[in-house]
């Protein structure tokens, strides 16, 4: 509507998120300590005691469902969780769900955070149906005013159909992933899910068989039979658990007293920041190759307003390499520099075009700045991984020997952001090159058993296919004369 001003951003800053609102302040402090608080929960329960937390999980509160749903390309979701190169992100439109039976934006946040935290603290073969039972058990959570936390609530929104149409046949939830179910098998699937877990978690006399089954999966333990797991086996299981779903359902409350929250700052978005924010979503969510030419564009047109914004300038020149502007991307690298000489973005957009051309070119001056531009980008942000990754790329490209401060990097940039398949995938790689099998195929689990298909999951399986042989290989004696 002309004449009406755009409202301004903020970010919240607390312990283990970032958050971005163009929403009140109030609502936003509401909304950290919310999050704060369930992160706290996790660790209560899961026994996890570590106050690190690798890069801080960023969360944009957009004004509206529609923004959502045209940045996700899909008009089915109202919010999801990524990952980009610098931190894991999530998406969702303030304001709450209409219905218990609606899963809201919040209920995908928190069924996403909790995969988010078992990656980052559990990463092992875990089951399809295990993965996603966790989550759900977590996701259906209230925050009562007494500050006290309720969980292992019932989520309505799986209990119609799985009311009416009875659980997902055991043995096939035991064997298959989530491709290809509908969304009333998807409800049913992900509800059977969530009520095997809460049995396993309020039936003290069955927790001791899954956990069994659960150490032998993960130890690739070969030719597992299901129902020497479990009393009854799996039929006797599906008949206790149909049973129990009779019954009314336990969940569990925990105290104020009991997470605490830490400090929350919130303090307004830089205009220039705050103005790209929704087109630098645009440029992080995987954008579809034909979507690039726009996207630059807009973030163009944008930094134009703000000529002297050497955040806008930084971002421009990330989107121009996306989209194969080269020659535009180290100029406004260059100039976002000049005008901020300690913005470690600006450092490795620069140090990206140099690469690259020094690859093509292969003139020891373009190595020489490329390094030079990497390595002031860590100075300036020592915990961002992408200086970390790029300075491992650097030698991988150049070739000759990998310094072992090249994998170090390397393993930071892992350890920063362990969600993240692309440095999973590189870490791991690196690790077999330098003959740690063992490892590399371990910390594969989580992409090679993966709930959902996907061309990473198929990868990872090869690879651990290759890696387990090679291992086994070192481990056997040699039968050389």
């Amino acid at each position: 509507m002309p004449g009406t001003a755009q409202a301004a951003w903020l970010q919240a800053n607390s312990r283990h998120f970032t958050i971005m609102s163009d929403g009140s302040e109030a609502r936003l402090h509401e909304f950290a300590e919310k999050l704060e608080k369930f992160d706290g929960l996790l660790r209560r329960v899961t026994g996890v005691d570590d106050p690190e937390a690798g890069s801080p999980v960023h969360v944009y509160l957009l004004s509206n469902d529609a923004k959502v749903k045209a940045l996700a390309r899909n008009p089915n979701i109202g919010g999801f969780y990524t990952t980009w190169d610098r931190f894991a992100y999530a998406v969702l439109a303030r304001g709450a769900k209409t219905s218990d039976y609606d899963v809201g934006a919040e209920d995908i946040l928190f069924h996403e955070y909790t995969h988010h935290f078992m990656l980052h603290h559990f990463p092992a073969a875990y089951p399809a149906w295990y993965v996603e039972g966790f989550a759900e058990f977590f996701s259906a959570v209230k925050f009562p005013k007494d500050g006290s936390i309720q969980f292992g609530r019932i989520p309505m929104a799986r209990a119609p159909t799985l009311v009416q149409d009875s659980p997902y046949p055991l043995k096939d939830l035991f064997a298959r992933d989530t491709d290809g179910l509908g969304l009333r098998d998807g409800d049913r699937y992900y509800g059977t899910a969530w009520l095997l877990t809460h049995y396993f978690q309020y039936k003290a006399d069955r927790r001791a068989e899954i956990s069994h089954y659960l150490k032998d999966l993960a130890a690739g333990v070969p030719d597992m039979k299901l129902d020497g797991y479990f009393a009854g086996g799996v039929e006797g299981l599906e008949k206790d658990l149909k049973a129990y779903m009779r019954r009314p359902l336990s969940a569990s409350r925990l105290d104020p007293s009991a997470v605490t929250v830490g400090a929350i700052a919130i303090g307004p978005v830089d205009p220039a920041q705050g103005a790209l924010i929704e087109d630098e979503l645009r440029l992080m969510n995987h954008p579809r190759t034909e979507d690039l030419p726009d996207i630059v564009r807009a973030i163009r047109a944008t930094a134009a307003k703000f000529p002297s914004s050497a955040y806008a300038l930084a971002l421009l020149a990330e989107a121009e390499w996306e989209a194969e502007e080269k020659a535009a991307a180290l100029a406004d690298a260059d100039r976002a520099i000049a005008l901020d000489p300690g913005l470690s973005r600006a450092y490795s957009a620069r140090a990206r075009a140099l690469l690259e051309r020094a690859q093509d070119d292969d003139k020891e001056e373009d190595w020489k700045a490329a390094l030079k531009a990497i390595v002031k980008a860590n100075r300036a942000d020592t915990e961002d991984p992408v200086p970390l990754a790029l300075f491992y790329r650097y030698h991988a490209m150049k070739g000759g020997l990998m310094p072992d401060i090249g994998y170090d990097g390397l393993a930071k940039a892992f350890l920063l952001l362990p969600q993240s398949p692309e440095y999973r995938m590189t870490y791991v790689q690196a690790l077999a090159f330098r003959g740690d099998y063992a490892k590399a195929s371990q910390l594969l689990d989580p992409l090679a058993y993966s709930p959902h298909p996907s061309g990473t999951r198929d990868a990872a399986l090869s690879l651990k296919k290759r890696f387990d042989a090679e291992a086994a290989r070192k481990k056997s004696p040699s039968t050389a004369p």
